[in-house]
């Protein structure tokens, strides 16, 4: 087959789904040779492009100023698939597979921007209706998938991520990053999403340093987000600045070489559409302490001490507990490399073509010319009143007895 791709989402900060991009197509690029690969591109993704292992890439890719001008190209395509969260352009006349990695703003809006909203609310409920299959990372969020967006579980596949091999091999393959690092220390390696739960981490850390006498130095890496949490005031305002190391971005060898280092990986997110740390952290033989909400516990395992992300209290405990017990530390490492072994490239490629050949088993001339001229109309209208509504424009709200009508529209389509 020959396979269209639509790189234009994929830049520099869009955390774990940029690794999942590069650790699929360098599996596919090397190994599927039954398969032609026809990347569309803008000069916005060139540096992340390069970090692939393979330029096979290169042998077909068509550079474009814009996602629109691929309608133009789609003449010789037998399948369609966008990596990166929404199907576009869309609906397509041809068999189509969107990957989307969690439906987040369903269950905590607060932490989006109005704007961020309307998007969510515009592109992923059309894709995963108007694709042919859906791809997504985790079973937890397969199952809000099929609850909230009314498809059919058979149309969505689970592929688990799987973390760099760096973090598997030897030590000497990584490097430590040029700022000085404490001689002990927790990590914690998160852009500065709202649902990172970045404030009870510092909380926790505050009621240690107070309450227990057990100063802990916690490093962090990642960005500043658009609505995000503002890590460095808050420290300072807790008293615990000085404890506080952030790093900014970090390169993959520098990300293995602290999880080496780390006494432990702390990951307190409310929310995980799967949670690549987790596996990075495992692989590298770093124990952990996590949420037990969303997907974690499924990735996990029996590898981790999980507490609840909601009381600062219950993650200082977890901390303290791990922090001052060296042999459940080496239980956790032990039981955390065992369960990185259920993740690998092979097995992500392995269920990415199994979901290629199902699409175009299952695509329909029918459902795309209903898509195009009903449900895409329905659903752009659809999704502006949603917009309005949040804006206080229109009465209502959505999740109201009136956005639930709305969503009885576009609900028809999971049938057809």
């Amino acid at each position: 087959m020959r396979i269209g791709v639509n790189c234009f989402n994929l830049g520099p900060t869009i955390g774990g789904i940029k690794q999942y991009f590069l650790m699929l197509f360098d599996e596919l690029l090397r190994h599927d040779h039954g398969n032609d690969y026809v990347f569309f591109w803008c000069p916005d993704n060139a540096n992340e492009l390069a970090q692939l292992a393979s330029e096979r890439w290169r042998e077909q890719a068509v550079l474009l100023a814009g996602q629109r001008r691929i309608r133009r190209h789609l003449e010789g395509l037998d399948l369609f698939f966008c990596p990166l969260g929404a199907l576009y352009p869309r609906p397509l006349p041809l068999p189509s597979v969107v990957m989307l990695p969690d439906i987040q703003e369903v269950f905590f809006p607060e932490f989006f921007t109005a704007r961020a909203l309307y998007a969510r609310d515009r592109h992923f409920l059309a894709s995963t209706r108007m694709a042919d299959r859906v791809i997504t990372i985790s079973e937890f969020t397969k199952q809000t998938i099929v609850r909230h967006h009314h498809i059919p579980a058979e149309k969505v596949t689970v592929a688990h991520l799987c973390a760099n091999p760096i973090f598997y091999g030897p030590s000497s393959a990584t490097r430590a990053p040029a700022r000085a690092l404490p001689d002990s220390f927790i990590l914690f390696p998160a852009n500065f999403w709202q649902h990172k739960n970045h404030d009870a981490l510092l909380q926790a850390l505050r009621l240690l340093e107070r309450e227990r006498i057990l100063p802990i130095d916690l490093v962090l890496t990642g960005h500043a987000v658009p609505n995000g949490y503002p890590v460095d005031a808050k420290a300072a305002e807790y008293g615990i600045a000085a404890r506080v190391h952030n790093l900014g971005y970090v390169s993959t060898q520098e990300l293995a070489y602290l999880y080496r280092h780390a006494r432990m990986l702390v990951f307190p997110s409310r929310f995980e559409g799967f949670g690549i740390p987790l596996v990075e952290a495992m692989a590298s033989g770093c124990p952990i302490a996590a949420a037990d909400t969303t997907s974690i516990p499924e990735v996990t395992g029996p590898a981790a001490l999980l507490f609840d992300p909601a009381s600062p209290r219950e993650i200082a405990d977890a901390v303290a507990r791990l922090w001052q017990d060296e042999t459940l530390r080496q239980e956790l490492s032990a039981a955390g490399k065992r369960e990185a072994e259920r993740f690998s490239p092979a097995r992500v490629a392995e269920i990415h073509l199994e979901a290629f050949a199902q699409a175009v088993r299952t695509h329909s001339s029918r459902r795309y010319l209903w898509h195009r001229w009903l449900y895409a109309p329905y659903h752009a209208g659809w999704a502006e009143l949603r917009r309005l509504q949040r804006a206080g424009l229109l009465p209502g709200h959505p999740g109201s007895a009136a956005a639930a009508n709305l969503n009885e529209i576009v609900r028809p389509s999971s049938a057809r």
